[in-house]
Protein backbone atom coordinates (compact mmCIF):
# COMPACT_ATOMS: atom_id res chain seq x y z
CA UNK A 1 0.00 0.00 0.00
CA UNK A 2 1.31 3.42 -0.96
CA UNK A 3 1.94 6.13 1.59
CA UNK A 4 0.76 9.67 0.99
CA UNK A 5 3.00 12.13 -0.83
CA UNK A 6 3.34 14.02 2.46
CA UNK A 7 4.67 10.88 4.17
CA UNK A 8 7.14 10.26 1.37
CA UNK A 9 8.21 13.93 1.47
CA UNK A 10 9.31 13.49 5.10
CA UNK A 11 11.36 10.39 4.22
CA UNK A 12 12.79 11.26 0.80
CA UNK A 13 14.33 14.12 -1.10
CA UNK A 14 12.50 15.25 -4.22
CA UNK A 15 15.14 13.50 -6.32
CA UNK A 16 14.63 10.23 -4.40
CA UNK A 17 10.86 10.58 -4.79
CA UNK A 18 11.19 11.16 -8.54
CA UNK A 19 13.43 8.11 -8.90
CA UNK A 20 11.07 6.02 -6.73
CA UNK A 21 8.00 6.98 -8.78
CA UNK A 22 9.88 6.35 -12.01
CA UNK A 23 11.12 2.89 -10.94
CA UNK A 24 7.71 1.93 -9.56
CA UNK A 25 5.98 3.49 -12.59
CA UNK A 26 3.72 5.61 -10.40
CA UNK A 27 1.75 8.52 -11.80
CA UNK A 28 0.40 11.45 -9.79
CA UNK A 29 -3.07 9.89 -9.96
CA UNK A 30 -1.71 6.92 -7.93
CA UNK A 31 -1.49 9.39 -5.05
CA UNK A 32 -4.84 11.05 -5.81
CA UNK A 33 -3.15 14.19 -7.10
CA UNK A 34 -3.82 14.88 -10.77
CA UNK A 35 -5.59 12.71 -13.26
CA UNK A 36 -4.66 12.63 -16.90
CA UNK A 37 -5.01 10.37 -19.88
CA UNK A 38 -2.41 8.81 -22.14
CA UNK A 39 0.50 8.78 -19.72
CA UNK A 40 3.85 8.17 -21.38
CA UNK A 41 6.26 9.01 -18.54
CA UNK A 42 7.05 12.48 -19.82
CA UNK A 43 3.58 13.73 -18.92
CA UNK A 44 4.01 12.29 -15.41
CA UNK A 45 7.09 14.44 -14.80
CA UNK A 46 5.19 17.53 -15.87
CA UNK A 47 2.17 16.54 -13.78
CA UNK A 48 4.35 15.87 -10.72
CA UNK A 49 5.93 19.31 -11.10
CA UNK A 50 2.44 20.86 -11.02
CA UNK A 51 1.01 18.55 -8.35
CA UNK A 52 3.91 18.85 -5.90
CA UNK A 53 4.01 22.65 -5.74
CA UNK A 54 4.13 23.67 -2.07
CA UNK A 55 5.19 20.24 -0.79
CA UNK A 56 8.54 20.40 0.95
CA UNK A 57 10.70 17.31 0.66
CA UNK A 58 13.45 16.18 2.97
CA UNK A 59 16.73 17.96 2.32
CA UNK A 60 19.55 15.72 1.13
CA UNK A 61 22.56 15.29 3.37
CA UNK A 62 25.07 17.71 1.84
CA UNK A 63 27.99 16.14 0.05
CA UNK A 64 26.77 12.55 0.04
CA UNK A 65 25.64 10.91 -3.18
CA UNK A 66 22.14 9.50 -3.37
CA UNK A 67 23.60 5.99 -3.81
CA UNK A 68 24.67 5.88 -0.13
CA UNK A 69 21.20 6.70 1.19
CA UNK A 70 20.13 3.02 1.43
CA UNK A 71 23.29 2.30 3.43
CA UNK A 72 22.55 5.25 5.71
CA UNK A 73 18.97 4.02 6.23
CA UNK A 74 20.17 0.49 7.03
CA UNK A 75 22.82 1.87 9.39
CA UNK A 76 20.18 4.01 11.09
CA UNK A 77 17.98 0.95 11.62
CA UNK A 78 20.91 -1.05 13.00
CA UNK A 79 21.94 1.78 15.34
CA UNK A 80 18.42 1.88 16.79
CA UNK A 81 18.44 -1.92 17.24
CA UNK A 82 21.92 -1.81 18.77
CA UNK A 83 20.85 0.85 21.26
CA UNK A 84 17.85 -1.24 22.31
CA UNK A 85 19.97 -4.37 22.64
CA UNK A 86 22.61 -2.46 24.65
CA UNK A 87 19.95 -1.17 27.06
CA UNK A 88 18.58 -4.71 27.54
CA UNK A 89 22.10 -6.03 27.97
CA UNK A 90 22.92 -3.45 30.67
CA UNK A 91 19.71 -4.25 32.59
CA UNK A 92 20.44 -7.98 32.50
CA UNK A 93 24.07 -7.45 33.55
CA UNK A 94 22.94 -5.31 36.50
CA UNK A 95 20.47 -8.03 37.58
CA UNK A 96 23.19 -10.67 37.26
CA UNK A 97 25.67 -8.54 39.24
CA UNK A 98 23.17 -8.18 42.09
CA UNK A 99 22.45 -11.92 42.07
CA UNK A 100 26.16 -12.80 42.12
CA UNK A 101 26.78 -10.40 45.02
CA UNK A 102 23.74 -11.67 46.94
CA UNK A 103 24.71 -15.32 46.53
CA UNK A 104 28.47 -14.90 46.82
CA UNK A 105 29.16 -16.28 43.34
CA UNK A 106 32.55 -15.18 41.98
CA UNK A 107 32.48 -17.05 38.67
CA UNK A 108 29.93 -18.82 36.49
CA UNK A 109 30.49 -20.42 33.13
CA UNK A 110 29.06 -22.75 30.52
CA UNK A 111 30.06 -23.79 27.00
CA UNK A 112 29.15 -20.34 25.61
CA UNK A 113 30.41 -17.78 28.11
CA UNK A 114 32.10 -17.09 31.41
CA UNK A 115 30.86 -14.47 33.87
CA UNK A 116 33.35 -13.29 36.49
CA UNK A 117 32.45 -11.02 39.39
CA UNK A 118 34.85 -8.14 40.07
CA UNK A 119 34.57 -6.46 43.46
CA UNK A 120 34.47 -2.67 43.72
CA UNK A 121 37.83 -0.94 43.89
CA UNK A 122 39.41 2.49 43.44
CA UNK A 123 41.35 3.85 40.50
CA UNK A 124 43.82 6.71 40.17
CA UNK A 125 43.63 8.91 37.08
CA UNK A 126 45.59 11.95 35.97
CA UNK A 127 43.61 15.13 35.34
CA UNK A 128 45.41 16.00 32.09
CA UNK A 129 43.57 19.30 31.65
CA UNK A 130 44.67 20.50 35.09
CA UNK A 131 48.22 19.15 34.62
CA UNK A 132 48.55 20.89 31.25
CA UNK A 133 47.35 24.17 32.77
CA UNK A 134 49.43 24.10 35.98
CA UNK A 135 52.58 22.24 34.83
CA UNK A 136 52.78 22.57 31.04
CA UNK A 137 56.47 21.50 30.89
CA UNK A 138 55.71 18.26 32.77
CA UNK A 139 52.67 17.68 30.59
CA UNK A 140 54.76 18.09 27.40
CA UNK A 141 57.57 15.90 28.78
CA UNK A 142 55.23 12.95 29.46
CA UNK A 143 52.83 13.41 26.57
CA UNK A 144 52.88 10.96 23.71
CA UNK A 145 51.54 11.62 20.22
CA UNK A 146 49.76 8.71 18.53
CA UNK A 147 48.27 8.34 15.07
CA UNK A 148 44.52 7.85 15.08
CA UNK A 149 42.77 6.38 12.04
CA UNK A 150 39.82 8.14 10.45
CA UNK A 151 36.37 7.15 11.68
CA UNK A 152 32.78 8.28 11.87
CA UNK A 153 30.73 8.84 14.98
CA UNK A 154 27.04 7.99 15.02
CA UNK A 155 24.74 9.38 17.65
CA UNK A 156 21.04 8.70 17.77
CA UNK A 157 18.90 11.78 18.33
CA UNK A 158 17.84 12.10 21.95
CA UNK A 159 21.06 10.56 23.28
CA UNK A 160 23.16 12.42 25.78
Amino acid sequence: MLKTVEEYSREMTREEFDKFTEVEELCPHNFGLLDHEGCNGIICKECYNKALVGIEFKVAVPGLPIEVMPALQKLQDLEIQAKSIKEQQEELKEDLLKAMETHGVKKWDNEVMTVTYTAPTTRTNIDSTKLKKELPDVFRKYSKISNVKSSIRIKLKGEK
